[in-house]
């Protein structure tokens, strides 16, 4: 029997698109229902109108006319219509007998279809895959649960309707949700003035729309789902407001009164990148690169989140920040909106922390505070692990029993950066490659600005931190790892520009486990 296209793979997969009478069906459902719907939902509604219109085209198929089947019998002049023929019309126009030892004499009709003349069994005894039970009430759609089909096939129809209904202005997107421009609220210029209000009087926020709904003069004749649609869709037009809630739950904030870093990047995270060959990185470098896990670095991302142990970098010691990395951005999960305000809980205290995930500039905001109190150092181990709902993420660090060590310290001499070895106490397990301080962080922020004002390449930069760094080690050779650090400084680089300049240029020689030495007389 051929099976109705709408149960096919090919069909959902590869024929499927979205058609005039596709957007009329939804537009008259979004009337029916009077309320904003999910992709899910209206998908759903789409596959079941196709489900509804391919059992119409079998019905009128079908009308006036005996569905074939090998165990009827039939005379000159009756009607056929041939589901396993693509439901192709037939009129019978001779009968002749014939016989097969399997199923012994029967009768062979010869049938005209689309001006040609094919021969079919009838009256055929015996058992065959043809025949159907109930023949005269034939429906190959009657058990299709249109559900089923949308466990299987939703997403992609839900892909190629966003496609189509974006471009159409009468509909309107909010999240994974549409709704019909005509059918929302009222959002006027005074209902936006009274939402700055209420969230000013609020610190700012943040606030559910609930909250902020219940001071605003809305339409009461409406649903509480319309309005609140509406008012969400308004106010994300408006740039005085930000949406700060994780995904699924609708948060507002004032942005004016969001902090500055939250607003405008931290000096020392601006990152610019850096052309240069990924082919000419080896697999141990680039295992290194997984291992510092920039959030600048070109990686796979980690697909679900788990406990997660990073490196602090100088940028984020000081910019009071956390990198949303590979292994750190599924413990963030983030909507549509560009900042979301969560809540990091200390593991060793229970405080809470108000944080702000900057998803386009990759970093996590909120931090400063609690790496004073706690004298984390650049390269201390800190611990993330997802938290007991969405948007709350536990965190703590590798902590010790306090005491003095041996640690990398920079001061500024002569326009560059001068490293020493200095005790210091430290209460905190640190990548002993990575540490690096300093009791100028001022001066050091000048000088960072006064290199990017003249536009000083890595290679300058290498150059100008080797000798210093070398000389803290008997075999006068660096670290890759504490020359990442040491750049990152007075520079915002990712590893795979830095490993490349290391790689290509003639003055640095690899000494083997990713150190390397310094030959001045190669510089230029």
């Amino acid at each position: 029997m051929n099976q109705p296209q709408t149960q096919t793979y090919e069909y959902w997969v590869n024929e499927f698109v979205i058609t005039a009478s596709d957007i009329e069906q939804l537009y008259n459902h979004f009337l029916e229902v009077e309320r904003p719907q999910t992709a899910d939902q209206i998908a759903l509604v789409i596959i079941s109108h196709r489900v509804a219109e391919e059992r119409n085209r079998i019905k009128k198929l079908l009308k006036g006319r005996s569905v074939y089947q090998p165990k009827d019998e039939h005379k000159v002049g009756d009607k056929l219509v041939f589901p396993a023929l693509k439901y192709a019309h037939g009129t019978v126009n001779s009968i002749r007998e014939g016989y097969d030892p399997r199923y012994g004499h029967y009768n062979v009709i010869a049938v005209e279809m689309d001006k040609k003349t094919r021969e079919f069994a009838s009256g055929l005894p015996g058992e065959h895959k043809l025949n159907i039970e109930n023949g005269d009430g034939f429906d190959p759609l009657a058990d299709v649960d249109p559900e089923e089909l949308n466990e299987r096939f939703g997403s992609l129809v839900a892909d190629k309707l966003t496609e189509a209904l974006v471009a159409r202005d009468e509909f309107v997107r909010l999240g994974d949700q549409w709704f019909v421009r005509a059918l929302m609220a009222e959002v006027n210029v005074g209902h936006l003035h009274l939402a700055e209000a209420v969230l000013e009087v609020n610190e700012g926020g943040p606030l559910s729309p609930e909250e902020v709904i219940v001071h605003l003069d809305m339409d009461e004749g409406l649903d509480q789902k319309v309005r609140l649609f509406s008012l969400n869709y308004a106010m994300t037009e408006d740039d005085r407001f930000d949406e700060v809630g994780v995904p699924g739950q609708a948060s507002w904030f004032l942005r004016r009164l969001e902090p500055e870093a939250v607003r405008v990047v931290p000096e020392r995270l601006r990152h610019k990148p850096i052309s240069y060959d990924r082919a000419i990185l080896s697999p141990q470098l680039l295992l290194l690169e997984r291992e510092l896990d920039d959030e600048w670095s070109e990686l796979e991302p980690v697909q679900s989140a788990q406990p997660t142990i990073l490196s602090l970098t100088y940028p984020h010691r000081w910019a009071g920040t956390l990198p949303l990395s590979s292994r750190t951005r599924p413990l963030f999960p983030t909507g549509t909106s560009p900042r979301q305000r969560i809540i990091l809980v200390d593991e060793g205290s229970e405080k809470e922390i108000v944080a702000w995930v900057v998803q386009e500039h990759r970093y996590i905001y909120g931090l400063s505070k609690w790496y004073e109190e706690n004298n984390i150092p650049v390269g201390g181990f800190i611990t993330l692990k997802p938290g007991p709902e969405t948007g709350v993420v536990l965190l703590d660090y590798d902590r010790r029993k306090p005491q003095r060590e041996w640690v990398r310290l920079a001061s500024v001499e002569d326009n560059q950066l001068n490293f020493e070895l200095e005790r210091r106490s430290v209460g905190c397990g640190y990548d002993d490659l990575l540490i690096v301080g300093t009791d100028f962080v001022a001066a050091v922020d000048a000088l960072a600005r006064k290199y990017e004002s003249e536009q000083r390449s890595l290679a300058s930069l290498l150059i100008s931190l080797f000798p210093s760094l070398a000389k803290l080690n008997p075999q006068e050779t660096v670290h890759t790892k504490t020359l990442y650090s040491a750049v990152n400084m007075v520079r915002r680089v990712s590893p795979g520009p830095l490993f490349a300049e290391l790689i290509k240029h003639p003055a640095f020689q690899p000494v083997g486990d990713h150190y390397w030495h310094y030959d001045k007389r190669r510089a230029r």
